[in-house]
């Protein structure tokens, strides 16, 4: 595949999102750089072009309007959903069957598959077909049930095993199709971001990675993928990791 001339970041000022945008506009600075962000306002100005959209993750009119609004002669080459929900202020993992809940249940699979899932389809839907593509889905280790050890944080990790189903699913369905599209789904590694705060006491040290380290990560993990290594699972350092 030729370099990636346009970019999408979903989720661009989330704290990988971010360092995201600001490693592609340092090494692709001749590039287009689409943005999506609950709010646009609060994204920084670039070196690189920049197309900024606001978008609502757990809304499926709000990401089909946001994708319309990609203008419809740029083709994206790259594509980054950099979502996740883990806890909020009243929110936290379960760490017991005792704590499940519809609510969070429901709150867990909205935003990191249902919504990650329509974000990718109405991408396919407005890309060319013969255009390549690579798109990166930010899982999670701990959605991997063959990894499972310790149990707990149920909804989230049965949100995202859920994510990484859907993501085998398409991979299969656009090699039938014969479309040059890559997409696998992202382990970031422990980054020190709001969705891991409230858990990084018991991180060893130096297993702490920075959101600039980890965004430089992926993007190498991404360029380094052929259309073999689509519908898998790849950690930072680009070694597969089994469902």
């Amino acid at each position: 595949m030729e370099e990636p001339t346009n970019f999408l970041i979903a989720g661009a000022t989330g704290g990988i999102g971010k360092a995201l945008c600001e490693a592609i506009a340092i090494r692709y600075p001749d590039a287009t750089l689409i943005r999506m962000a609950r709010d646009p306002e609060k994204l920084m100005g670039l070196n690189c072009k920049t197309i900024d959209f606001s978008f609502d993750l757990a809304d499926a009119h709000s990401l089909q309007q946001a994708m319309e609004k990609v203008p419809t002669d740029i083709n994206i080459d790259w594509a980054f959903i950099a979502t996740g929900w883990l806890h909020d202020e009243t929110t936290q993992p379960e760490k017991t069957y005792k704590s499940l809940s519809a609510e969070q249940l429901a709150q867990s699979f909205n935003l990191n598959t249902i919504g990650p899932s329509l974000l990718v389809k109405h991408l396919l839907e407005r890309n060319d077909r013969k255009h390549p593509l690579k798109i990166g889905v930010l899982s999670a280790r701990v959605g991997s049930i063959s990894d499972n050890r310790l149990g707990g944080w149920h909804s989230y990790r049965a949100s995202k095993a859920a994510l990484n189903m859907l993501i085998k699913n398409y991979a299969i369905e656009l090699t039938r199709m014969k479309r040059p599209v890559v997409i696998v789904g992202l382990q970031p590694g422990t980054t020190d971001t709001s969705l891991s705060a409230p858990f990084q006491q018991g991180v060893p040290e130096g297993h702490l990675q920075t959101p600039e380290y980890t965004a430089n990560k992926l993007v190498d993990v991404l360029g380094d993928l052929q259309l073999d290594d689509s519908g898998y699972l790849f950690d930072f350092l680009g070694e597969k990791f089994e469902p």
